[in-house]
């Protein structure tokens, strides 16, 4: 189904989220490949260029960057990693139009600001870098680092993250070399790697002072307001002043007041979402469950239309997910979590998802109980039982269906276990019996139609000793019980006729040796010694007959086809 399809997807990209987090760039790269194969989305091409990026594979990056834009084109985030490929590529000018493409969409957007403003920098570095640009070539070799770290005079730079970003800088542009020859290290190690000394205050030869930095530029002034925009910023800070008042009076759980001042920050900026999430929160307070999903979807409409953070989004998502469950609706309530997990992963929606697909699992099971509807199967499961005989093992099936739903319907009722090993008895499948028969004693113990059916398996399974456990507890419970005397006389005839035959019943000897209450009176030391001076002398079987204990547990052995006496 779609839903099932949705939620491997979402297992695979979790498993990539959190290989990400531990720098496991390859095995992320592995989980969101099969969550992309399960089912494309935009995110995930974006997580697998970021992971791309992660180990310098920015051809592969840049292609997945473009997936993702193709797929979500006013998704800022997608020209980001657009942005961040073409930058690792050396492709500034390209890096710095992707960045303005992706503002175009989302102004603002952090992710955005800041790579462009790297671009430039390293764009301006690799224009302007005072002839030295050659110098800084040797560092575009691929083993740098190992050089480095072979080297004993360099090695323990490696100890400062500083230090090696600067490397991999380099390593990026080595054009940009100029902004680093401040830096001694990096003096030493271009030296290390162009096979000539070159000194530094920790050589013998005096180093030259470094140049004096640059005065910083002055700020530029700020430039004075349009009109449109102080009246938009009026109107920001008079409806903020609506929301503090709110947010004051929810607080109070004065929610009426509440409300009206969210309404009122709402009439002054119609298009900010925030405040109808303000306002949901307050409906969900009062239980006015369908007001809060309402407003929450404005917000989310409202939202959209602003570009607004996807994790605002996610949140209106996770407010309606919760006024759905609290209303019961379970269904809803996990498609709206789901929702809410596509625009931003939240482990506290996480935990609200996993905690409603148990609810809605545990409410389908208790819907399906029903003590009537599973007695109704169970009399049709008779009805195919009798008609067995006649029309063959077919009607055994059937029965055997109806019967397991009656123990669906009604998990506490043991009749329907003895019904359907009878049925299984008719099939020949005596192990799937057996275990029916033992389910439906243990669950009641009082129940003689239980224990004569599985004395009779145990019968026919040559388990003697056991058919007799079973026939004894029959007799215990209703001592004048005529079957259980008769059937307890046939079964002892049994066990003597195998006896007296002298043939050894290897498959019955064999699971019998099996049997744990076996195992545990052959492991008696007091028994093991009888039974080796019986072998000596088979006058001390009778010896050993005398006391009652030693002599149960003789009979058992016997009767399991363990122990032969003539």
């Amino acid at each position: 189904s779609t839903r099932a399809v949705a939620a491997d997807m979402e297992a695979e990209k979790a498993l990539g989220n959190e290989k990400f987090k531990a720098a496991d760039f390859p095995a992320a790269i592995e989980h969101f490949s099969k969550a992309l194969d399960i089912q494309p989305t935009h995110v995930l091409y974006s997580n697998r260029s970021a992971c791309y990026c992660s180990l310098r594979k920015y051809d592969e990056a840049l292609s997945d960057a473009e997936k993702c834009i193709a797929a979500k084109p006013d998704w800022g985030k997608g020209y980001g990693r657009k942005g961040a490929a073409l930058h690792g590529l050396g492709r500034y000018n390209d890096a710095i139009a992707a960045y303005e493409s992706g503002l175009g969409h989302e102004p603002g957007l952090a992710m955005l600001t800041n790579g462009m403003a790297e671009a430039k920098a390293e764009m301006e570095a690799s224009q302007d870098d005072g002839g030295m640009g050659s110098l800084g070539n040797v560092f575009g070799q691929p083993d740098v680092l190992q050089k480095i770290a072979a080297n004993p005079q360099t090695a323990a730079f490696l100890a400062d993250p500083g230090f090696v970003a600067k490397i991999q800088s380099l390593q990026r542009n080595p054009s940009a070399i100029g902004q680093h020859l401040q830096d001694q290290r990096v003096l030493q190690v271009m030296g290390m790697l162009m096979g000539v000394n070159i000194q530094t205050p920790d050589a013998p030869m005096p180093q030259a002072s470094a140049p004096p930095p640059k005065a910083k530029a002055p700020e530029p002034e700020p430039e004075p307001l349009t009109p449109e925009q102080e009246a938009a910023l009026a109107l920001r800070k008079e409806a903020d002043e609506h929301k503090l008042k709110g947010n004051a009076a929810y607080k109070a759980k004065d929610f009426d007041a509440a409300i009206g001042h969210y309404e009122a920050a709402i009439k002054v900026l119609p298009g900010e979402p925030t405040y109808y999430n303000n306002l949901a929160a307050v409906l969900m307070e009062k239980k006015d469950f369908e007001g809060c999903i309402a407003m929450c979807k404005t917000g989310i409409e409202k939202g959209r239309e602003a570009k607004a953070d996807y994790k605002l989004i996610a949140r209106s998502f996770m407010r309606i997910g919760n006024a759905y469950k609290k209303q019961g609706q379970l269904d809803e309530a996990i498609r709206s979590y789901e929702d809410s997990l596509m625009e931003d992963r939240s482990e506290e929606v996480e935990k609200l998802l996993k905690q409603t697909r148990a609810a809605k699992k545990k409410a389908e099971a208790e819907a399906y109980l029903s003590p009537e509807k599973a007695e109704e199967a169970r009399q049709e499961g008779n009805e195919f039982f009798k008609r067995g005989p006649a029309e063959g093992p077919e009607m055994y099936a059937k029965a055997i269906e109806k019967y397991s739903e009656a123990m669906r319907r009604n998990p506490k009722d043991h009749v329907p276990y003895s019904n359907r090993a009878a049925c299984y008895q008719k099939l020949m499948e005596w192990q799937l019996a057996l275990k029916d028969a033992d389910r439906c004693v243990e669950m009641e113990p009082t129940f003689v139609k239980g224990w004569s059916r599985k004395a009779g398996i145990h019968f026919y399974l040559k388990e003697y000793h056991k058919a007799l456990d079973a026939y004894d507890r029959i007799l215990k419970l209703e001592p004048a019980n005529e079957e259980a005397k008769s059937m307890t006389e046939q079964v002892l005839q049994a066990v003597n006729a195998a006896n007296q035959s002298g043939e050894v019943d290897q498959e019955r000897q064999a699971r019998a040796m099996a049997d744990p209450e076996i195992q545990a009176i052959l492991g008696d030391p007091q028994l093991r010694s009888i039974l080796g001076e019986m072998q000596t002398d088979p006058k001390k079987a009778q010896a050993a007959m005398a006391d009652p204990t030693i002599a149960a547990k003789l009979q058992k052995l016997i009767a399991a086809g363990v122990l032969q006496v003539r």
